[in-house]
């Protein structure tokens, strides 16, 4: 009995030892970076245990710093992380300000036809800018950029679809370098599909219109890329490659 109570009574203790740090904000594309010191008693690190929107995401880390890893969250999306410490040491977030917006900027609204983009946004800063980014190859792919100016607070500018599915987001930079990002949008393109020949290749590949290209092997290494209506991979050695384009991955032999 006394045995359990001696149990008991540690476990109780190591409880109240324990300490928490708390970080509210959204994710806005970065992860956060962590110092982590020794703890009192110089035989091991400081954190505990790290949870991330309720979900154990890290356990005892054994250095110095670690990261806290949010790209699985949406943009925007909601971050609660609680840092788990031993009292007598004290874990210092290096970049709490990537998920804590400072600024009064936000988007109001952010649509797309067949031939533009527009959005609208409320309190920007003069000369912050804007990043206008397309989803190509599986890739976030910066396709415009444009400087804020001063009492404007509307925007459009033409575009270029894809064939198919074609998905754009709006990337925000203060000049202090807080950023902020509009939700994804997305619009299908009705257009005639682009398609590649031949799929047993010797010297060239074609496509039916100019598209942007990235040619890769089995493990995903990219090897080419641009953007034409032919691709030279006499170069290639023989094998099973991959070419991308058009938001979709198809596969060729090489001769």
């Amino acid at each position: 009995m006394r045995f359990i109570f001696t149990i008991c009574l540690l476990l109780y203790s190591f409880i109240s030892l324990a300490e928490e740090i708390t970080l509210k904000g959204t994710y806005q594309g970065k992860n956060l970076y962590v110092q982590n010191p020794f703890s009192s008693n110089q035989s091991s690190y400081c954190t505990e245990s790290v949870y991330l929107n309720g979900k154990l995401v890290l356990q005892s880390p054994k250095t110095s710093s670690y990261e806290i890893n949010l790209s699985k969250l949406a943009i925007n999306a909601p971050v609660e992380v609680k840092i788990i410490y031993k009292s007598g040491c004290k874990p210092k977030v290096i970049n709490p300000y990537v998920i804590k917006s400072t600024s009064g900027f936000k988007f109001i609204s952010f649509t797309i036809d067949d031939k533009n983009l527009h959005w609208t946004v409320e309190g920007e800063s003069t000369n912050s800018v804007y990043y206008v980014e397309h989803y190509i190859n599986n890739n976030w792919t910066n396709i415009k950029v444009l400087t804020a100016q001063s009492g404007q607070s509307s925007y459009n500018i033409p575009v270029s679809h894809n064939i198919g599915s074609n998905s754009y987001r709006i990337k925000h930079q203060e000049k202090s370098g807080q950023i902020a990002y509009s939700q994804t949008v997305t619009y299908n393109s009705t257009q005639g599909m682009i398609k590649f020949y031949p799929r047993n290749v010797s010297n060239k590949i074609y496509f039916t219109g100019n598209v942007n290209y990235e040619i890769s092997d089995s493990k995903k290494q990219i090897l080419k890329k641009g953007k034409g209506k032919e691709v030279d991979v006499s170069s290639l050695q023989r094998g099973v490659y991959y070419v991308s384009f058009d938001n979709r991955t198809e596969q060729f032999l090489k001769k």
